[in-house]
């Protein structure tokens, strides 16, 4: 028959396995919930077939190019839904402006950049809405600076998500990677050569 010690150096034991095991398989479980959570958020509003229109950006600019929209979701770590309340003030005391159901952010000389709203249909961002998932989206052509514009949107992006515990992802809901902000990089710029190009005579 074990003795009392030797039950407790024995669950001591199991202990140390259990927690070694938790340790080791963390980062791994971490990863399949973003993954899954990528996988059952899937968006009507946001399809990738309706996505160019369904911000309904609106500018006096008028372009016979169409839109360019660079897309980014924060998706939230654990799947579960964001604090709404929390949200809300987040984008507040970065100086977004709240309209009809989004949230815009502008320059200092009110020119609309880029807008935020829930990723989950039907998109509003209300103090009712639940949603694990933010957009942000911003026109490339509608924009004095695209690539200024990105890069704010990027910084703007980062900052909320260090706040919310969320994972930044591209418009595939893919994890953001350093080759896909060099694309949308690539893409803002090459639609400033475009502007350019328009305004030119």
């Amino acid at each position: 028959m074990l003795s009392n010690l030797e039950i407790l150096l024995i669950a001591g034991a199991i202990l140390v396995f259990l927690i070694t095991l938790y340790l080791f398989y963390r980062p791994r479980f971490s990863r399949k919930l973003v993954e899954s959570s990528i996988a059952d958020s899937r968006s009507m509003l946001f399809d990738k077939k309706v996505e160019q229109g369904s911000l309904s950006f609106e500018s006096d600019l008028k372009t016979p190019l169409g839109q360019e929209l660079v897309i980014l979701n924060l998706i939230s770590m654990d799947k579960s839904n964001f604090d709404i309340n929390q949200v809300l003030t987040l984008l507040k005391n970065l100086d977004a402006k709240y309209s009809d159901g989004f949230f815009s952010y502008r320059d200092a000389t009110g020119t609309e950049l880029f807008r935020v709203a829930s990723g989950i249909n039907p998109g509003v961002l209300e103090l009712n809405t639940e949603t694990h998932i933010l957009l942000m989206a911003v026109d490339l052509y509608l924009v004095p600076d695209p690539l200024k514009a990105f890069e704010q949107m990027l910084g703007f992006a980062v900052e909320i998500a260090e706040k919310l515990h969320a994972s930044i992802c591209d418009e595939a809901r893919a994890p953001l990677s350093k080759q896909m902000i060099e694309h949308y990089k690539s893409k803002a710029q090459e639609v400033s050569r475009i502007k350019v190009m328009q305004k030119t005579p």
